[in-house]
């Protein structure tokens, strides 16, 4: 059974009222050097030392208090991160486990019951997919774990970019039984120099994006369009569940996905952006996201170098 997960309101409010309870303090403190009530002095403070007094206690408090904020941020930081692993779990766990039932469920078949040649190229074509399913969980999780630790280093040659995201758009009609065309490619052939290998895994993680979060049938479009500088801007755009305008920043963190009910029926590990966000970075390149809003499509634009 899965553990509930902990609040971040708890912590919060336990720190404001330490927050209140201290700034209380420290004004009752400064109140009575000033008006003299401590009842055991038979003469007040004058002049320096008096200030020095006072200016020490207003120190402590504020050092008391800006410990207090510091403890509440790390502490609800780290309670969303506790989250978010979580959720991954639940999501990685989800991710093994259906193309793993699946596998067993045709082995089991084909072991108990004769079958035709009709029979065992469909099994065999499903269990091929879901071996395919699997393969890519193992390498997404893998690169993320390169990513994070910085071990990508780019072997940079000449790409013709748009011969390789045709190929890349082929790939995925086929492995998402879309029809020819499905996501458009505009815009000329242009020839930069950088990782072939690294350009595949962002532009495939974003068109899986871009079809993952569709709404009815799919419409992706890719648009290059050549720099001044040598470089290209890649702008991969679709007509889906959009991303609300709070979330953009937060899209590119490790484990976030966009929180309505919509998009969390979607199969995935909350990896993908944050591997393209690495992975555009050693390419010394950038990535933006953009969208009107809710159900109205984003735009994910990647810009290299020449």
């Amino acid at each position: 059974m899965r553990a509930k997960n902990a609040s971040v309101a708890p912590p919060i409010i336990y720190g404001v009222a330490l927050v209140l309870v201290t700034l209380i303090l420290t004004v009752l403190y400064n109140i009575a050097m000033v008006t003299d009530w401590f009842p055991d002095r038979s003469t007040p403070a004058r002049g320096w030392p008096q200030i020095l007094v006072i200016g020490a206690g207003w120190m402590m408090g504020l050092a008391v208090m800006t410990g207090l904020i510091l403890f509440i941020i790390s502490l609800a930081r780290q309670i969303k991160l506790n989250q978010q692993q979580q959720n991954f779990i639940d999501s990685v766990t989800h991710e093994l486990k259906s193309p793993l039932t699946s596998l067993k469920l045709h082995l089991e078949t084909m072991q108990r019951r004769p079958i035709t040649h009709e029979q065992l190229f469909e099994f065999s074509n499903t269990m091929l997919h879901d071996v395919d399913r699997l393969d890519r969980l193992i390498d997404h999780v893998l690169e993320a774990a390169r990513s994070e630790a910085g071990r990508r280093i780019p072997m940079k040659a000449p790409l013709e970019v748009r011969a390789q995201i045709a190929a890349i758009i082929k790939t995925l009609e086929r492995r998402h039984h879309l029809t020819h065309n499905t996501i458009r490619l505009e815009g000329p052939a242009v020839t930069i120099k950088t990782d072939a290998t690294a350009f595949d895994v962002v532009l495939t993680n974003l068109l899986e994006n871009a079809i993952k979060y569709s709404q009815g049938p799919v419409e992706v479009a890719v648009r290059l369009t050549p720099l001044v500088s040598g470089g290209i801007s890649i702008a991969v755009s679709d007509q889906g569940v959009g991303i609300p305008k709070k979330q953009l920043r937060r899209i590119f963190k490790r484990f976030h996905r966009v929180g309505n009910e919509l998009t969390r029926i979607r199969q995935g590990t909350g990896l993908g952006l944050s591997i393209v966000k690495d992975t555009v970075k050693a390419l010394n390149g950038s990535i933006v996201a953009s969208s009107p809003g809710e159900n109205q499509g984003s735009v994910f634009t990647l810009t290299l170098p020449g």
